[in-house]
């Protein structure tokens, strides 16, 4: 449960990072600015996000394996896997088309892509979050429950 803790940690401070330096850089001047998130010339936002979200996942499942028989800590890692799925699922819905998006403007192009996706209430920081945040405050109150 403590690599579970670690793990969601890792995902809250990577959409920090995400939300203060490469979205700053690419919503100043689009499309040039677009150059910081495209595949080929970007920072490439894979080699960080499928790691920590399959580590995630994995310990999750193995955190609620080790610990289904403890009904007060099951109840709590069943409420971080709840809003880590949803906030997957819009992901996966919203955010992931999206950026998918932004990543393929062409650097010249006249006319970007609308999008709120860099905006302060825009579909990245309106929910993925605080569903981030949420997961993991269940996760430390699961892990400090299993230890009293």
């Amino acid at each position: 449960m403590v690599l579970l803790c670690y793990s969601l940690s890792a995902a809250i401070a990577g959409g920090l990072y995400d939300h203060i330096v490469p979205t700053r850089m690419w919503s100043k001047s689009p499309p040039s600015s677009f150059s910081i998130i495209q595949p080929t010339t970007g920072v490439p936002l894979q080699r960080f996000w499928i790691p920590v979200h399959a580590a995630i996942t994995l310990f999750i499942i193995l955190s609620l394996m080790m610990t289904w028989s403890d009904m007060t800590v099951r109840r709590l890692l069943l409420v971080a896997l709840v809003c880590y799925i949803v906030m997957r699922v819009w992901s996966f819905l919203f955010f992931i088309p999206e950026m998918l998006a932004f990543q393929n403007v062409p650097l010249d192009s006249a006319h970007p892509p609308s999008s709120r996706l860099g905006s302060p209430d825009g579909h990245s920081g309106r929910f993925r979050e605080p569903l981030d945040i949420i997961s993991f405050l269940f996760s430390l109150l699961a892990l400090y429950s299993l230890n009293r």
